[in-house]
């Protein structure tokens, strides 16, 4: 097989006399064409604002290059442009960024992927900054259709961090869910319903995720629908402001979105209805109590509604609620997916706080570290050397903050993604010079402070918690069935280990108090716990809280007693 032809520097110019895609030749066989693709690539490549050239032009070429042997491997999240190794892939006037953005249909976990061993697909796109066409006057409930790709969402998609695959999950179900309901130039015919709902704690991201979803799929599917326009709908205010009106504004909106939808068949509209327990709650609920009934027909008026598009393929419903329990079992069976998005993680804890800071180095109120704040996995305190270092100070604080939020709530990633900022905001000198660690430093104060009231009781419980171990009549109660059986056989076998770190971070406390036999505080005590807790991967459980219960209180009584973790056959 002879390798594509490099070709020559390229200018939008250029870009005008290529064939349209329809008219190019042949692509040449994947690389290595005897080997079947294990997943696909997906990159994404975005055009310059004063790019005037065919986007779909430029997409074929590029696709051209990437199935040609000049490029073997690519790296998920980095920069193409401006590497020396993907020279032919500059196109320094169309081109702003190229990305490989996913990987999907299999697991890779190759910082550096071989392109042989997966199919390329490349989107180029062109952010937008401009309002939509004409829309019908009933969709001006909405507030302003926004055209997508949206400058105003630019960088929303890869500044989301959530647990587990939330998002590719999320892209990948919602792709094919089109796909499936899309068959241009036939009667449009519907598999799955294009509705979805994502719930869960306030402040955990669901309409930011439902807005930068939107923006991905009209990057994803932009080879399918030329434009893609999204419209918002608050429910709360809708019901608020359209008091006994709002079954009749609810038909009107759907209504004219279905006709919108039937002149426009190559956009994708997506409709997102915020707090939708507002507009679909409970019928069941509201008759017991007898509430009033515009809320009942404000339910029945959406659940037609959504029956109305139903079969319109380019319009995709997002839906977003607080109070799960509150909604129309009607509605919940109508939606095609459910994904709860649940408050964060410790990992996606540490990863919010550290982008936090990064976005304040960015905007040089944070000095420029010599060495960047490690990832999670990267920042684990594995000697006493590393407790001093930033990255470890930063994953004791996403620890602690696990069940501790202001005024006694839950930690949100809202006001996580918001700490860095109100830290410094109200404790830095003016003027002063602020590093890393001075940051972190700041967030640890304020969020000491502010989440006192909610430590306190945490405190207070995890003390009766290690007073009822104590107790021989109780013990059993620490032993939950759920628990490995293998894990006080685990803990013995590593308790050796688990002692010997205790003693180092012990040591450390000691020397910076210069008293040879200092006893940790209560919350010295939390933080020792927590770095311990670190090197303890031998647990398999289907809830690990309950063997860090048993490890917290074995090195409670280890540092208060000296009881040995090994208890031999006392146990």
């Amino acid at each position: 097989m002879k390798p594509a032809r490099k070709p020559v520097a390229t200018g939008m110019s250029d870009i005008e006399t290529i064939d349209p895609p329809n008219e190019l030749p042949s692509p040449q066989p994947n690389k290595g064409d005897t080997i079947s693709p294990i997943g696909t690539i997906y990159i994404e490549a975005q055009v310059k604002p004063n790019y005037t050239g065919n986007v779909a032009k430029l997409t074929a070429m590029l696709e051209a290059i990437f199935n040609s042997e000049y490029v073997q491997t690519v790296q998920i999240g980095h920069e193409i442009i401006g590497a020396s190794s993907y020279a032919e892939c500059f196109f320094p006037d169309c081109l702003k960024s190229l990305k490989a953005v996913d990987i999907v249909g299999a697991e890779d976990d190759d910082g550096v992927i071989l392109t042989k061993r997966y199919t390329i697909e490349i989107n180029s796109y062109k952010l937008e900054d401009r309002k939509a066409a004409e829309t019908h006057e009933a969709l001006s409930l909405c507030g302003e259709a926004m055209l997508l790709p949206s400058v105003r969402l630019d960088g929303a998609w890869e500044s989301l961090i959530f647990d587990e695959e939330i998002k590719q999950n999320l892209v990948v179900s919602m792709t094919n869910i089109l796909r499936f309901s899309y068959r241009p130039g036939r009667n449009p015919m519907s598999v799955v319903n294009r509705l979805i709902l994502l719930s869960g704690p306030p402040g955990t991201g669901k309409t930011s995720l439902s807005t930068s979803l939107a923006q991905k799929l009209s990057i994803r599917m932009n080879k399918k629908f030329g434009e893609t326009i999204l419209f918002q709908l608050n429910a709360a205010t809708l019901l608020s402001h359209y008091f006994g009106q709002s079954a009749v504004k609810i038909h009107s909106i759907f209504e004219a979105l279905a006709a919108q939808s039937a002149e426009l068949p190559n956009t994708l509209m997506v409709l997102l209805i915020d707090e939708i327990e507002s507009l679909a709650a409970s019928r069941e609920t509201a008759s017991a109590r007898s509430e009033v009934h515009d809320a009942v027909r404000a339910t029945n008026a959406l659940l037609t509604g959504f029956d109305m598009v139903k079969d319109s393929a380019n319009v995709f419903v997002i839906c977003t609620s607080n109070l799960i329990s509150s909604l129309d079992a009607a509605f919940v069976d109508r939606c095609s997916r459910h994904i709860n998005i649940p408050q964060p993680s410790a990992a996606a804890r540490y990863e919010i706080l550290r982008h936090g800071i990064n976005r304040l180095v960015e905007c040089e109120i944070i000095k420029s570290p010599e060495t960047p704040l490690p990832t999670f996995v990267c920042a684990k305190c594995r000697l006493p050397d590393d407790y001093k270092t930033a990255g470890c100070a930063l994953r004791r604080l996403a620890h602690k903050l696990e069940d501790n939020g202001p005024n006694g709530q839950l930690v949100s990633a809202r006001w996580l993604s918001q700490l860095a900022g109100i830290a410094l905001a109200n404790n830095l000198e003016p003027n002063a010079i602020c590093t890393v660690d001075d940051a972190v430093q700041l967030m640890s104060r304020y969020a000491k402070e502010t989440c006192r009231h909610q430590r306190s009781k945490r405190s207070r419980a995890q003390g009766a918690v290690a007073a009822e171990y104590d107790n021989p009549a109780k013990k059993s109660k620490f032993q939950p069935e759920r628990v490995s059986p293998d894990l006080e056989e685990n803990l013995e076998s590593c308790a050796s280990e688990l002692e010997k770190s205790v003693d180092r971070w012990i040591a450390v406390f000691r020397e910076e108090r210069l008293i040879k036999r200092y006893k940790p505080s209560l919350e010295e005590m939390e933080e020792i716990f927590y770095m311990v807790r670190g090197i303890w991967d031998g647990c398999s459980c289907e809830d690990p809280c309950y063997c860090y219960k048993i490890i917290d209180n074995r090195i409670r009584e280890y540092v208060e007693d000296g009881t040995p973790m090994y208890r031999g056959d006392s146990n």
